[in-house]
């Protein structure tokens, strides 16, 4: 409830729970939305549609856009722990990768606890995966403190990279999840989507308030759909790749990539830039 009420100190006057999308109609005036509630049928209008409704989005299936892309063969199991991993692991960050052929993992701080993501072959069994045992031999193997671990909660996902064909069909628009998932490593993908709808609300703010030409939005998927595959995308990919490396040419490739970007500022700089996903946003001033 925290966010709704945030959204009506905004101004946001209408939250609807309990209802499902269900179908849609647009022309050249508007959109009208249909969902189901508890009390039957009802329907939505206004002149744009934003679909912003997850990586399951019924808005982009509505509108028959394609959600090209592949899922890994590994699932992502995560696991919260109050432990406090800062007190014995030096020199941590709130977001700490550990590259590992066997087995990488990641540390993530949450208010009050640690988040710790291992990948899982998908020929372990759910039962297995969630077992007290198998989860507490992952987590000794993180950091062997020969004490149980205190586990708050456990959750197992699968792991897409996938891009929608199209951002727009008419006064449709997809952002986020909707229009863009990959691999969590880089925490580049809620990044992406938060430049999305700070680029989309710019361009509908200049269209609604300051009658500007509707020619103003077609540049919102040129502009985001490039972005996710050529730095979201690729860059996330990479990243995993970088973490798992089997072979000793491949680790020995990455720590060599990582050392000359501690004895170089300016390469540094750079690649943080890229990875930060602040790069992306000065070329698609270009776009």
């Amino acid at each position: 409830m925290y966010l709704a009420n945030w959204l009506k100190n905004q101004g946001v006057e209408d939250i609807h729970f309990n209802h499902t999308v269900s179908k849609l109609k647009q022309d050249d005036q508007g959109v009208t939305v249909y969902a189901e509630t508890p009390e039957g049928e009802k329907s939505f209008s206004g002149k744009w549609l934003i679909g912003a409704d997850g990586a399951n989005s019924v808005v982009r299936k509505l509108c028959s856009i394609d959600f090209e892309g592949f899922t890994w063969e590994e699932r992502f199991l995560v696991v919260s722990t109050p432990y406090e991993y800062e007190k014995t692991i030096n020199d941590l960050s709130f977001v700490n990768y550990f590259a590992d052929p066997e087995q990488w993992f990641f540390l993530l701080k949450v208010p009050g606890f640690w988040r710790v993501m291992f990948p899982v072959q998908n020929n372990e069994n759910e039962v297995s995966i969630f077992s007290k045992d198998q989860i507490e031999k992952r987590m000794q193997w993180v950091l062997a403190t020969g004490e149980p671990f205190d586990i708050s909660h456990t959750t197992l996902y699968k792991v897409h990279q996938r891009v929608a064909n199209h951002y727009r069909h008419n006064r449709v628009f997809l952002v986020g999840d909707a229009a863009h998932i990959n691999n969590p490593l880089g925490g580049m993908g809620m990044n992406g989507g938060i430049h999305d709808a700070f680029n989309l609300a710019e361009k509908l703010a200049t269209v609604i308030h300051d009658n500007q030409s509707y020619k103003v939005l077609d540049s919102y998927e040129k502009q985001r759909r490039t972005i996710a595959l050529d730095y979201v995308n690729k860059q996330s990919i990479k990243n995993k790749n970088n973490l798992e490396a089997k072979t000793t040419e491949d680790q020995k490739a990455f720590r060599s990539f990582l050392k000359t970007l501690m004895q170089s500022e300016s390469k540094a700089k750079q690649y943080l830039m890229r990875v930060s996903m602040l790069e992306s946003l000065r070329d698609v001033e270009n776009k």
